[in-house]
């Protein structure tokens, strides 16, 4: 029985996992007995190897600029689950969540005992409660992140949307999504409708056919819409022009890492593209204001200046390949010490080697207490891939990044890997 909210977030955890099977008849006769909420809403829905949460962000800010009640899911959490379920930048209250998920428990207890593949799992029922909150709450518009892929992920059971956005896409959760660049793509394409405007960031050449093959309306960065006069100022922000749908001059982020202007142009162009809609107007000048304020935690974060302290979750190959491009130009001439934890089911051999190589780079390998008991890299074994590079290994990363900071040589230090690592890291050293 849930009582408390502390009930309830255990009963959440405590569903099976993972069923991706090619089925939405779990989370549909969730959503039946809860009369459907998900029908009522509009959806800008997302999905792309890295740079989702950032892109959603940004283009939920931008829509609340122009005054609308707008709905966020997103994941993981960083500081608290709630994060994960927001309304105008707000994470869902613990009183809503409870009684949300008190109404929903004895569903799931139903639907476990009548369906024969068993009942809805922790994502569905997470998902589930997403629907009833926002549908409660009447907002005027989800920013809907994917959980993993797209056609069969359990957001996808939405009938329509504005508009499809697929940021990046790379190796990751191949088990699931495919060995390759184009079986991932043809994934990710599964949130695509062809009659509304699909939104893509600069994609893999291998990538491509699979999106061009669904879509109507395709809009991509660097074909029908540009990122100009891109540079970062003294201060370590990213600042350019965009031209799209229509051109907008001296934008400047904060959010950090030259990635974000790639996320940045996406989520400019996806919300131009659907404002009308909306019934909305954005100025440029609303544009500029809000991207200059915009924050999302563990995304190229600057969490001290002396050292400077960057925390970034930078979980996969892909995005290790993006930190390495901010790294190796923005920060070529800093030493940088990066502390590093994974999870053990990446492919962790070659994001060592490739941030080893960096010759501004010392590499610390630690370890880290993951969720759920899932296995994290031992840092010696990260030690013996290696043999002939200078590597420091620390059993946990309290220790490792003491023994950084006693160094006087570190311009700059970096967190990054698992998203689990660093939420720890940002839980340790950051206010929430």
């Amino acid at each position: 029985m849930i009582e408390t909210y502390d009930d309830a977030i255990n009963y959440i955890h405590g569903r099976h996992k993972w069923k991706k099977t090619p089925s939405f008849v779990r989370i549909e006769q969730l959503l039946a007995a809860l009369g459907n909420p998900h029908l009522g809403l509009k959806y800008i829905h997302v999905t792309g190897t890295n740079g989702k949460g950032s892109t959603s962000k940004m283009m939920a800010e931008l829509l609340q600029t122009a005054g609308l009640q707008v709905g966020l899911f997103t994941s993981p959490f960083i500081m608290r689950f709630n994060e994960r379920i927001q309304i105008n930048g707000q994470p869902i209250p613990d009183e809503r969540l409870t009684a949300i998920m008190q109404r929903i428990q004895p569903i799931l207890e139903h639907l476990d005992v009548t369906l024969t593949d068993g009942g809805p799992t922790e994502f569905e029922t997470l998902s589930a409660a997403m629907f009833v909150y926002f549908a409660e709450e009447k907002v005027d518009v989800v920013v809907l992140e994917v959980g993993v892929g797209g056609t069969w992920d359990t957001t996808n059971i939405i009938q329509d949307k504005l508009a499809a956005v697929i940021t990046t896409i790379g190796y990751d959760h191949m088990a699931v999504l495919g060995n390759t660049l184009a079986e991932i793509a043809a994934q990710k394409a599964g949130i695509i409708h062809h009659n509304r405007p699909t939104i893509i960031g600069q994609l893999p050449a291998e990538a491509r056919p699979a999106i061009d093959a669904v879509s109507g309306e395709l809009l991509a960065l660097n074909e029908d819409f540009q990122i100009e006069d891109a540079h970062v100022t003294g201060s370590g922000l990213n600042t350019f022009s965009f031209n799209g749908l229509r051109e907008i001059q001296d934008i400047v982020l904060s959010l950090r890492g030259a990635y974000q202007q790639q996320n940045a142009a996406i989520a400019i162009e996806t919300v131009l593209r659907v404002q009308a809609d909306l019934g909305i107007t954005l100025a440029p000048a609303q544009i500029r204001d809000t991207l200059r304020a915009v924050k999302w935690m563990a995304r190229f974060e600057k969490i001290a200046a002396n050292p400077l302290t960057i925390i970034d979750g930078a979980h996969n190959q892909h995005g290790i390949d993006a930190l390495i491009t901010t790294l190796s130009t923005q920060y070529r001439d800093q030493h940088i010490e990066v502390i590093f934890g994974v999870l053990a089911d990446k492919n962790y051999a070659a994001m060592l080697a490739d941030l080893a190589a960096l010759p501004n780079v010392h590499l610390n390998v630690v370890g880290f207490q993951s969720p759920a008991a899932r296995e994290t890299l031992d840092p010696h074994a990260a030690k013996a891939l290696l043999p002939d590079t200078d590597i420091s290994t620390f059993d946990d990363w309290q220790t490792g990044y003491a023994a950084v900071r006693a160094l006087a040589t570190t311009d700059m230090l970096v967190f990054t890997g698992s998203l689990y690592f660093v939420s720890d890291v940002r839980q340790a050293l950051v206010q929430a």
